[in-house]
């Protein structure tokens, strides 16, 4: 079955769910589960969610609820659950006076080793989040980036593709002598400022698109992350999410996971004049 229970804890350890309401202890045992599924994971039915922790519906509906608060959780109309993607749970940050966000290389010098380059039907949770139908087709560029040769981030960034573009097509290369390759990233700055340029003929409206929504969060990320960024088993990373706008409209989407110990994320407000 998909969830495990709870174990008790060890003797003379203190039991994480003292103090808590039967639905804030049962919000985090599911909690606890969800935390390994990704993004777009469809949940059983309430009903076998009930039987596998023990409780009734109506327990069951209030940790639902819970969940999709803490943003875990996306619950649709029809009452379906899915495991949330920071992609639907960002903070607006277009508008707001003085407040800046920032991630810091603490001295590090980034440069990119591998980029990958394809074309494929969006996943559910980008197509949320970039308002597309689902059968629609997004570039995704896949940069490793590394600091004296450890890698230190991992960026894939979403462009949606007209209809009618080109067909579908990967392509792997090696950072290329100087910045001229077409729809190369010259500089990791530029990943969470700038959606990616496009390739011959750039897509509509990605050029004068800004950052206008913003996610960071610190959580385990999924194995093949963090074989890439050579973590250890359980060590988190730090998950940053841009989504860029053109015209008060989504075109892009920018995912970033950064090693926790070569960078440090700011939120800072401009000082008082």
């Amino acid at each position: 079955m998909v969830f495990a229970q709870s174990a008790d804890p060890p003797p003379g350890e203190e039991d994480p769910g003292a103090g808590k309401s039967a639905a804030g202890v049962l919000a985090d045992r599911m909690a606890a589960a969800l935390v390994h599924r990704e993004p777009g994971w469809k949940l059983p039915r309430r009903s076998a969610l009930a039987r596998r922790f023990s409780v009734s519906l109506a327990e069951i509906d209030v940790a639902v609820e819970e969940l999709a608060r803490r943003s875990l959780l996306r619950k649709l109309p029809d009452g379906q659950l899915y495991r949330a993607s920071p992609a639907e749970y960002q903070i607006p940050i277009e508008g707001v006076s003085g407040l800046s966000t920032t991630v810091d290389p603490m001295g590090s010098s980034i440069s990119c080793q591998a980029k990958h380059v394809s074309r494929r039907q969006a996943p559910q949770d980008i197509s949320w989040a970039l308002g597309l139908d689902a059968d629609a087709q997004v570039r995704v560029i896949r940069c490793l980036w590394t600091s004296a040769g450890i890698p230190v981030a991992m960026s894939t960034a979403y462009v949606p593709q007209a209809p009618g573009g080109r067909p579908a097509r990967t392509r792997v290369s090696a950072p290329p002598a100087g910045d001229d390759e077409p729809g190369w990233i010259p500089a990791f700055d530029q990943v969470l400022s700038e959606p990616p340029a496009g390739e011959g003929e750039p897509e509509a409206g990605i050029g004068a698109a800004r950052p206008a929504a913003l996610n960071v969060e610190l959580r385990p990320p999924q194995p093949s992350i963090a074989r890439g960024l050579h973590l250890t088993p359980g060590q988190s990373a730090i998950t940053v999410t841009i989504r860029f706008d053109a015209a008060a409209a989504p075109v892009a989407l920018t995912v970033v996971m950064l090693r926790p110990d070569f960078f440090k994320v700011s939120v800072e407000t401009a000082p008082i004049s």
